[in-house]
């Protein structure tokens, strides 16, 4: 679907150990690899740059984090009000990691305060839903009836809040029972990035593919659509991992690529969604602060002379819906 303009949004995973803390493998969350200490610090950087430049970002929240404290039912289990998934993969209950303590005991697993930072941001910041536990919805192991718990739990925990959740971000892009979304009130949700020059194959798609990389065209540029009860799909364009990914490029060059596909935005009345974890700063914060604020300062331009809209995932679902 053409856009009046092209648009730019930015969704953030926010998730601190929730994140890690169910893996296929085995595996538990690595907090000296991940930084979870420097999460809070990161993401009042992040905060800075938004307002520096006006911008209104999405920050999909995992509904433990609004808590800053929880105990055990009167069963012993960790929130007996939420259905667990039956995972072919997990051994135990999807809560045993849950550690059933307080803000201060357990940081990594509450983050009422972090919450409150974003809330307090002085360029307002959407509050959007990543599942209650961060729990796989795509998987065969969660229904539909799971994931409307989830949801449930999300809206109760966000009620303090005075937060509408609107906007959702499935864990680990694994997307499923959309029908439920729409049934809890949401209206959009972030979906995969479709596959790029999907008419072309062959020796012509790989010369596309490469011009694409030096200057995006129009066969990787991406548009919303609406899908299963009038739910806005918001894919996915681009993620953010300069500290991860190109740890080793200087910062100037590697924003090259992300402000090219905002330039692509711009002529193609095409969406830019950037998106990323606060670990993905955390690894370099100094270098990957220093390139969002770049990405920003280039939208920020191209918002000022009228060629971008630069919105939230609940403020661009908002404008599709609107009457024409």
């Amino acid at each position: 679907m053409n856009l009046e303009r092209g648009a730019f949004v930015v969704s953030i995973d926010t998730e601190l150990a929730w994140g890690l803390a169910h893996r296929r493998d085995g595996a538990e969350a690595v907090e000296e690899v991940h930084h979870f200490d420097r999460e809070r610090e990161v993401v009042a950087a992040i905060l800075e740059v938004f307002e520096r430049y006006d911008i209104s970002a999405t920050w999909a929240i995992v509904g433990h984090l609004f808590l800053d404290h929880c105990a055990r039912g009167d069963d012993g289990r960790p929130h007996p009000e939420v259905l667990r998934p039956d995972y072919d993969w997990l051994d135990g209950d999807w809560f045993d990691v849950d550690p059933c303590s307080s803000l201060t005991e357990a940081p990594f697993y509450y983050g009422r305060d972090l919450v409150e930072t974003i809330a307090a941001c002085s360029v307002d910041q959407e509050i959007a839903s990543h599942a209650f536990s961060h729990a796989l919805i795509g998987d065969p192991g969660c229904s539909a009836e799971v994931f409307a718990s989830e949801l449930d739990a999300c809206r109760t925990a966000a009620k303090d809040f005075d937060v509408e959740l609107r906007s959702f971000v499935y864990p680990r892009n694994s997307i499923g029972h959309r029908s439920a979304l729409a049934a809890a009130g949401f209206t959009n949700y972030r979906g995969l990035r479709p596959p790029t020059f999907a008419g072309s194959s062959g020796l012509g798609r790989r010369v596309s593919q490469l011009v694409d990389r030096v200057r995006p065209l129009r066969g990787s540029a991406v548009w919303p659509e609406q899908v299963d009860d009038g739910l806005w799909n918001l894919p996915q364009t681009y993620m953010f991992a300069p500290a991860t990914t190109r740890a080793r490029v200087p910062v100037g060059l590697w924003c090259r690529k992300p402000i090219a596909r905002l330039a692509q935005a711009r002529r193609e009345r095409s969406l830019f969604h950037l998106w990323f974890h606060p670990y993905n700063v955390t690894a370099a914060p100094e270098r990957a602060v220093a390139a969002l604020d770049r990405i920003c300062a280039a939208a920020a331009r191209a918002r000022d002379k009228g060629t971008l809209d630069v919105l939230t995932m609940a403020q661009l679902a908002d404008r599709l819906s609107a009457p024409a």
